[in-house]
């Protein structure tokens, strides 16, 4: 925002605390205006220190109109993308114990043991796709960094992915890339966020992936190196950094990335990527945001599967997916019950008054944007209004052996559908 202030001619000072300093100056670097002026305040601010803060903003006046009406210096007034370091087509050479630990201490991959990229693996890894070496995919967030089919082969074999996963990989790094994603946004986040997917269509059982039993588990090589894709992208083409502009306070274990399929073969309703309008025919990845998940086992007969599943939602804020043993989703097939009922069931069940909304301003700013009515907000305070902004704020994926009528519950981020991403054109 303040870039885009001083774009326009007009003075402005960012007002941040301590340790955000790195990540304001990467983002300034990133978006070509290094010399942005900001202010710093002691940490904390805000709602956890609330007596201490008019204090620390009062002792930070004169620092605020100072660094809105004084000159510019000469090193203030450059403007100018800054080009990334060029880096040696070999970076190190050594044992596998010496290249880890060169990786390690250079920030280039997730701190898990890595295979080294080495040209004849890389040029394997090549081979799974159609595309060229140099074929450029886009810029990734958070630092905007070009990507090209090579460089997603690099990361690819470091994961211990195979040749044949390419098409899939190239596809998740363009669902990474997509503006609606908003990687950037998300990576750069105190809370915590983690990137997940789901694969669909043929390809799935082409190269092996899990989407049966401990589907989301280890022990299955597509599914453990395609997930851990997710995270060693972010980094190495991304430019990711804890503390720098992955502001994580307490992190995620699931920011390690995993990526599963969807059980077609036993699912009673249609495959995901079906039900955005993709054919049965077309492989496609889809890429999801969550904090986190709550997992439950339920008997689904006399109508206690959706009234469990709402129980539990009751905590979500924005939206849901729900992953679902195809167990549980035959049993609740078998009322009659489709994936759009579970959907309507659940945007009717979840309701808060308009006093409760009207308290959390986060929430009711976001409910706004997401295309309810404005004129929810003049309702009297005990009216009941809908939890979700939409039926699209549920989504349902079939996977699991079929062992136990358990679902797993995961909060996600509009679109809550995730980003859907055909495969087949990278092959």
């Amino acid at each position: 925002m303040q870039v885009e202030i001083e774009k326009r001619g007009i003075p402005a000072v960012s007002i941040i605390t301590t340790p955000f300093l790195r990540d304001a100056q990467a983002s300034a670097e990133m978006f070509g205006y290094p010399g942005v002026r900001r202010v710093v305040l002691p940490h904390p601010v805000g709602d956890s220190a609330r007596k201490d803060t008019p204090a620390k903003v009062k002792a930070a006046f004169g620092d605020i109109v100072t660094a809105l009406t004084a000159p510019l210096t000469e090193e203030e007034s450059r403007t100018g993308v800054q080009k990334a370091v060029p880096r040696d087509r070999i970076v190190c050479k050594g044992t596998i114990d010496e290249v880890y630990r060169f990786f390690v201490e250079k920030g280039m991959c997730d701190g898990l043991p890595i295979v080294p990229p080495t040209e004849e693996r890389v040029k394997r890894m090549l081979a799974g796709t159609s595309h060229a070496p140099d074929e450029v995919l886009g810029k990734m967030d958070p630092e905007q960094w070009e990507v090209t089919v090579e460089k997603v082969a690099v990361n690819a074999a470091m994961c211990g992915c195979l040749p044949e996963y390419m098409p899939v990989l190239l596809a998740l790094a363009e669902a990474l890339i997509d503006s609606r994603t908003m990687t950037g946004t998300y990576v750069r986040s105190t809370s915590s966020f983690a990137f997940w997917s789901v694969v669909n269509g043929p390809i799935a059982k082409e190269i092996g992936m899990n989407a049966r039993n401990n589907a989301l588990g280890p022990g299955n090589r597509a599914n453990a190196t395609i997930g851990r894709a997710i995270r060693m992208f972010l980094i190495n083409l991304g430019g990711t950094e804890p503390g720098v502009n992955d502001m994580s306070s307490i992190g995620n274990v699931l920011k390690y990335g995993f990526a599963f399929a969807e059980n077609e073969a036993e699912s009673p309703w249609e495959p995901y990527h079906v039900t955005h309008g993709f054919k049965p025919e077309e492989s496609t990845i889809t890429i999801f945001r969550s904090w986190g998940f709550r997992p439950t086992s339920i008997t689904a007969g006399n109508g206690m599967g959706l009234a469990n599943i709402a129980w539990n939602a009751q905590v979500v804020g924005g939206g849901m997916v729900i992953l679902m043993d195809p167990l549980l989703a035959k049993e609740l097939a078998e009322q009659g019950i489709t994936k759009k009922n579970i959907q309507e069931y659940l945007y009717q069940s979840l309701q808060r008054s308009v006093r409760e909304w009207k308290q959390r301003p986060n929430f009711r700013h976001a409910f706004l944007e997401s295309g309810v009515p404005a004129w929810y907000a003049e309702l009297a305070d005990d009216v009941m209004i809908p939890r979700l902004a939409s039926l699209d704020s549920v989504q349902t994926i079939v996977v699991g052996g079929q062992n136990n009528p358990f679902y797993q519950l995961y909060d996600a981020s509009p679109p809550v559908k995730g980003i859907t991403i055909s495969v087949d054109k990278w092959r």
